[in-house]
């Protein structure tokens, strides 16, 4: 995460999209940003990313992010969308068995000052639960790290140049017009010691979910 894990994070977009399911170890994206009208109003559990890469050096990226469409305000002036009510998972499935291995957990509360803090448990490798303010790099030993708080949105989409390609057959997409451009997420990033979840060399599965109190 050198590039990623920053003040105030930058994500790359990306224009590929397929199911819910992500196998390592090639880069995988799974995106769903538009949802029936009730889950669209309650942002902090509507997931709309998730990407999952090889970082290097026995480390492994988990990039996920919530909010989507509902955040269309300019940063650094508003706030991220937490939620203490909301508990988040990362599942993981290292043996290609169809059942949950490790299960990552955080959830988000306030302090007395009204600030927002993150408590991230079960991350594999590092020495113990993790938390600390949002929008601050947080180490769990063993190279794990975790950063949450307010985002570009990553995802890009060029709806015209999608149409215009299906109309002609020539591909018209452009990386300057998308219909995402200036939306915002809240995002949670997290570095993972890749050997602490491996067995074997099976493939890794991961899927997201989140739940309300």
């Amino acid at each position: 995460m050198r590039n990623i894990l920053q003040t105030r994070m930058r994500l790359s977009s990306l224009a590929l999209v397929f199911g819910a399911l992500c196998v390592f170890p090639s880069l995988s994206i799974a995106s769903d940003h538009d949802e029936s009208p009730l889950v669209k109003l309650d942002a902090s559990v509507d997931l709309t990313d998730l990407y999952i890469f090889d970082s290097g050096h026995n480390e492994t990226t988990a990039i996920i992010a919530w909010g989507g469409f509902n955040d269309s305000r300019p940063q650094p002036d508003a706030e991220a969308i937490y939620n203490a009510n909301v508990l988040y998972t990362l599942n993981i499935d290292n043996n290609e068995d169809n059942v949950l291995d490790f299960q990552v957990r955080w959830r988000f509360a306030q302090n007395a000052q009204g600030g927002w803090g993150v408590q991230v448990e079960n991350l594999p490798g590092s020495t113990g639960t993790i938390s600390g303010p949002v929008e601050t790099i947080l180490s769990g030993g063993a190279g794990t790290r975790v950063w949450s708080g307010h985002a570009d949105e990553p995802f890009f989409f060029d709806v015209q140049g999608y149409l215009d390609t299906l109309a002609t057959g020539t591909l018209s997409i452009r990386n300057d017009r998308s219909i995402l451009s200036g939306l915002n997420v809240t995002a949670l990033a997290m570095e993972i010691n890749t050997a602490a979840m491996r067995s074997g060399t099976s493939p890794l599965r991961f899927w997201i979910s989140s739940a309300r109190k």
